[in-house]
């Protein structure tokens, strides 16, 4: 039973070394991906700039705000009528004639238009509307939150778990996560003031309210933020913890 207990101790000792060295080492490849897609954007912001025409992805099945909102109503209705609501998948693409087109796909539909305005365009960039993984949001989560990682993980010490300056750094990563989260209301209302109101028949609104940004998949949710807001809390505890261990030896 002793040999069992040492053995697993010894186990431990050897794996938590290995353990932060390798993730030290995922930090620091992901910090050279955010510098590297950094020059990346910077690069596309200045083709976009040059290039008046604008390419945005259109999830037409809900509005990207209030899209919960959208299928609570949705579906009161279809339990009025007695029917279940159909799914609206790609759109039919629009005459050539007309100065917007809505070209067809088989999994979405896509907006293309003439924007004369280079900012506007630069912004729609920026957004993430323009490009399926360059966005500042993107870039800013990954870039000071593999720093904030990378920070915390130089202080994690066998001897040494927890301490203020990692609690600090993992609430700073809570609000992180959250602001992100929050970010999408913003920057889709900007969406809807950059993009014209375009409408076709189908929908009830106008396509700027179908347009889908690439931070709904590049970013984490208000699942994984209310996630680390507890760890966060119980490493706090933690720390108060070993405080009180120091002050009794």
């Amino acid at each position: 039973m002793a040999s069992s207990t040492l053995t697993k101790r010894l186990m431990k000792l050897i794996y938590l070394p290995f353990a932060l060295r390798f993730t030290k080492v995922l930090t620091w490849v992901f910090l050279f991906m955010a510098g590297s897609l950094t020059l990346m954007l910077c690069g596309k912001l200045i083709g976009v700039a040059g290039e008046p025409e604008v390419r945005l992805a259109l999830e037409t099945t809900r509005p990207n705000l209030f899209g919960a909102k959208h299928d609570a109503e949705s579906g009161f209705r279809d339990g009025q009528q007695g029917q279940a609501r159909e799914e609206r998948g790609p759109l039919l693409a629009l005459p050539e004639a007309t100065s917007v087109a809505l070209v067809a796909d088989p999994h979405a539909s896509l907006l293309r238009y003439r924007e004369p305005s280079a900012l506007k365009r630069m912004a729609l960039l920026a957004l993430g509307a323009l490009d399926d993984s360059l966005s500042v949001a993107g870039l800013v989560f990954l870039g000071y939150g593999s720093w904030l990682l990378l920070k915390l993980l130089q202080d994690v010490t066998p001897a040494t778990p927890f301490t203020q300056a990692n609690a600090r750094r993992l609430r700073q990563l809570t609000l992180l996560v959250l602001g992100l989260y929050l970010w999408h209301y913003p920057a889709y209302l900007l969406v809807w003031a950059l993009v014209p109101a375009y409408r076709v028949a189908q929908l009830a609104q106008p396509l700027s309210h179908y347009v889908r940004l690439n931070t709904d998949d590049l970013l984490p949710g208000v699942a994984e933020g209310f996630i680390l807001l507890i760890i966060a809390a119980v490493y706090q505890r933690g720390v108060e913890l070993s405080r009180e261990a120091e002050l009794v030896i």
